[in-house]
């Protein structure tokens, strides 16, 4: 019976112990987590406000270089060369680009501001998608996607289209804020918008294309050409410490009438207002990215002033 009683005690001391074990492994499991959640928490506030330092950094850069507004903007500027990679501490990281978003074509240029399709930017955003490679139908697409009727163009879709897709919406008759909407365009699918982002933009209607900071298929699909697609380090060597093309130098190559349709439709310049900047950010194993739309704004004295329009942030 004792023997008995001490087997029964033994019994109950093992599940003692192994409760207690597990409660101990537990406790260390949610305190290790949340200490780790503190620190990444910690780590992500970081790389935040690194972040931050890097797009104001990059905003002086830029009040340098635009000056008081009259001077040209083009890629052998400072404002150009890539901020970093810099480790200010060791662990802590961080890089910028910034990029002129006038050197694109402008998707909201494909109608005008009484929201009807503009024939001429309708052109160029054709001619700039044969120079991709991708079809043409898909500025139809873009332009009824953003016009204010409801008449779909030759190679166009309209509420009708949309309506009928699962689940259905609709097209929203006015410009757009970003490009990523491209995406909504039916069948055009990942690989084609990868292919096409890089060189279109979403800008208010007053956003003029930079001819100093175009890319060649943007200059060729202007000019209705293929001069520059097929040699990109000709076009670079011509942008190696100045502007190129000048809306002049555009304008002498082209007949007169055609130049003064792309200047009345899309506008050509060799100054920039609106720009794009991509930082990247890391505290120990944590990443974090930021994506900020910066406008400059000329005052009538002093020089300009650098406005963050948007921010996104991904981690």
């Amino acid at each position: 019976m004792k023997a008995r009683q001490r087997g029964i005690a033994l019994l109950v001391a093992l599940i003692l112990v192994a409760l207690s074990t597990a409660i101990a492994a537990a406790i260390a499991f949610d305190t290790g987590l949340g200490l780790r959640r503190s620190q990444g928490g910690l780590a992500q506030d970081q790389a935040l406000l690194l972040a931050g330092g890097a797009e104001a950094f990059a905003a002086e850069i830029l009040v340098d270089d635009l000056a008081f507004g009259n001077a040209q903007v083009y890629s052998a500027q400072r404002w150009h060369n890539p901020i970093g990679p810099l480790e200010p501490l060791p662990g802590v990281r961080v890089s910028a680009q910034l990029e002129d978003l006038q050197g694109r074509f402008n998707l909201n240029s494909l109608v005008t501001a009484d929201g009807r399709v503009d024939p001429v930017a309708l052109q160029v955003f054709r001619r700039l998608l044969q120079r991709l490679e991708l079809e043409p139908e898909w500025a139809d697409r873009m332009a009824d996607w953003i016009d204010a009727d409801d008449q779909a163009l030759a190679a166009g879709a309209e509420d009708a289209v949309y309506s009928s897709a699962a689940p259905p919406y609709r097209t929203p008759g006015r410009p757009i804020t970003s490009v990523a909407e491209l995406l909504a365009l039916p069948d055009l699918g990942a690989a084609r918008y990868a292919r096409l982002a890089p060189f279109v933009a979403a800008l208010p209607r007053d956003a003029v294309i930079n001819l100093c900071t175009a890319s060649a298929e943007l200059l060729d699909a202007l000019t209705d050409e293929r001069q520059w697609t097929g040699a990109p380090e000709a076009l670079a060597r011509n942008r190696a410490r100045e502007c190129f093309p000048t809306p002049a130098t555009l304008r002498a190559s082209m007949p007169p009438d055609a130049y003064e349709r792309l200047q009345r439709s899309v506008g050509l310049a060799d100054r920039s207002r609106h720009f794009g900047l991509q930082v990247e950010a890391g505290v120990g194993s944590t990443g974090f990215s930021l994506y900020s739309l910066l406008r400059a704004t000329y005052g009538t004295e002093g020089p300009a002033r650098i406005r963050v329009m948007s921010r996104q942030f991904s981690e």
